[in-house]
């Protein structure tokens, strides 16, 4: 089964499962200076030096090693260890040590222990000392004092468990009381102590301010947990606050009401889909303080004008010419862009013919500019047609419209926005290729399957591959001559060693996390303890 080996290098500490040595390890090198030990011994070091460690051997049923200055450490019987009072019982490795049944009072202990006096002792009398404990528990209080035994007398701290219905001289006094400061009273939690006709109970403070809130009557009135209501129509204007002459309430920020000045001469209340504003008309139109509007000199343009104003009877166009029937002022025209067939000046007399000239769509000519013409111009080519493309297109366009057609381009291309390539197989006949991007996405078209790269090492189009094994989520190697370069898939030789690294050791039993699908496609991965330099192989 695959799992994390640890590689023994210099300066690191071994994690073996088991050790065979073909000598013994000297002591120097933490060994024994011996090949086997004595059966049933431990371990010991010598008087002094630095010979070999030596063995003491337990063979007595309940021996024991003890430790000495200069004799030690040595081998013990159980017997010795027992004193005055103390019986050793020993066993096959076991020993216990037992007090004598002689021994029936003890003149002296130190702290005991949880569970240290067990039931059984009879009557257990502390003379006159102070018992201090913690809780405790009595089946039957007896007082031993002049008072009846069925009362306990003295002063006492702490609380008493029960209803208190045998306690008298208990009074309560109010006024020794400590403030309560505080406006948290719960409303079902905290309660006070009223006598109903005679008879003392407890009323919770949410039953109190229900009775007071039952008393209030009028404009609004209180439910019971304090919410206030305002009876509909009972708020008047007497009951607003005063406000300026000329404004309005309206919601301001927060949603809170505002008052708006509105009474600004010549101005008008409108929203601007978040707020409304008094604000002053202004552009083509003005309003005035009596509502009247005034549209302004030489506001009115073409386009404002209605579609009856222009028809067959002011403009008409034919035969790709437009003739100009009738206009209310003098029209003029420059006459070197656009030709007017009866001079620069067009008064409304007559009909006029107004025709585009050469000059406005070519370099040169005085004549008018025909649809032949202008389809000779696009297709002369020279600076004309590279000063028409490097113009706003208004949109996207297409050079050419059979997909047989071949684009070539003497010179260089430069593509400022993103090249979009629709064909399925794209060459590049150069002899080193610069990338300028960080990164190049490879398979763009699924997101599965295996992709790399192919280096060329038969005439046939095939090669050595680096490539990502999909199906192992692995890097692996194909050898020469191995991968062709219409393949969709490959399958690996090898597989690319990857490092991981981190403070800690990985876990035992643990998978690499990276890398691979399963134990079996993860071999040969690595992982570095960066603080020790430890090394792992997964195999």
């Amino acid at each position: 089964m695959a799992s994390w080996k640890k590689v023994i290098v210099s300066g690191s500490s071994a994690a073996l499962s088991s050790l065979t040595l073909d000598t013994a390890l000297p002591v120097a090198q933490g060994g024994i200076g011996a090949s086997s030990l004595t059966d049933k011994a431990v371990l010991i070091s010598q008087d002094s030096g630095t010979d070999a460690v030596g063995a003491l051997a337990l063979t007595t049923n309940g021996s024991i090693i003890v430790g000495g200055s200069s004799n030690g450490p040595a081998v013990e019987a159980a017997a010795d260890v027992a004193g005055t009072g103390l019986t050793a019982v020993t066993g096959d490795g076991t020993l216990a040590i037992n007090v004598d049944a002689s021994q029936t009072q003890i003149t002296s202990v130190g702290t005991l222990g949880a569970g240290a006096i067990s039931s059984g002792f009879g009557n257990f009398d502390n003379g006159t000392s102070t018992l201090n404990t913690g809780n405790a528990t009595v089946n039957t209080l007896i007082n031993d004092s002049a008072v009846a035994s069925s009362h306990i007398t003295g002063s006492f701290t702490g609380s008493f468990i029960g209803d208190g219905s045998g306690l008298t001289g208990t009074g309560l006094d109010v006024d020794g009381l400590s403030d309560y400061n505080a406006q948290t009273l719960h409303q079902s939690e905290d309660n006070f102590l009223v006598s109903d006709n005679g008879t003392e109970k407890k009323i919770k403070f949410s039953d109190l301010e229900d009775s007071i809130f039952a008393n209030i009557s009028g404009d609004a009135t209180v439910a019971g947990g304090g919410a206030l209501t305002i009876a509909a129509d009972s708020v008047e204007n007497s009951m607003l606050a005063n406000m300026t002459q000329g404004t309005i309430k309206v919601g301001g920020g927060s949603n809170a009401p505002t008052d708006l000045d509105a009474k600004t001469d010549g101005q008008i209340l409108i929203g601007d889909g978040t707020d409304i504003n008094s604000v002053a008309v202004s552009g083509d139109i003005t309003i005035g303080n009596d509502g009247a509007t005034t549209i302004g000199a030489d506001k009115v343009h073409g386009t404002m004008l209605n579609t009856d104003s222009a028809d067959t009877s002011t403009i008409e166009l034919s035969s790709d010419t437009l003739s100009v029937l009738k206009v209310p002022n003098a029209l003029t025209i420059d006459n070197v862009t656009l030709n007017l067939n009866s001079g620069t000046t067009f008064d409304g007399s007559g009909a006029r013919t107004l025709s585009a000239k050469t000059a406005a769509i070519a370099d040169g000519g005085t004549g008018l500019a025909t649809a032949d013409q202008i389809h000779t111009f696009y297709t002369a080519g020279g600076s004309d047609l590279a000063t028409a493309l490097n113009t706003d297109l208004g949109g996207n366009f297409t050079i050419g419209n059979q997909s047989s057609d071949t684009a070539t381009f003497s010179g260089g291309v430069i593509v400022d926005g993103n090249l979009t390539i629709n064909g399925t197989q794209t060459s590049q006949n150069v002899t080193n290729l610069l990338v300028e991007d960080k990164f190049i996405l490879l398979n763009s078209g699924s997101a599965s399957g295996d992709g790399g790269i192919v280096v060329q090492t038969h005439s046939g189009y095939s090669g050595s591959a680096l490539f990502y094994d999909d199906s192992a989520s692995r890097w692996g190697l194909t050898k020469a001559d191995d991968t062709a370069q219409s393949a969709t898939s490959a399958t690996p030789r090898q597989y690319i060693v990857s490092v991981s690294g981190s403070t800690a050791a990985p876990a035992h039993g643990s998978n690499p996390q990276d890398f691979g699908g399963a134990s079996g496609n993860r071999i040969g991965m690595m992982h570095i303890e960066t603080d020790t330099g430890d090394i792992y192989i997964w195999s």
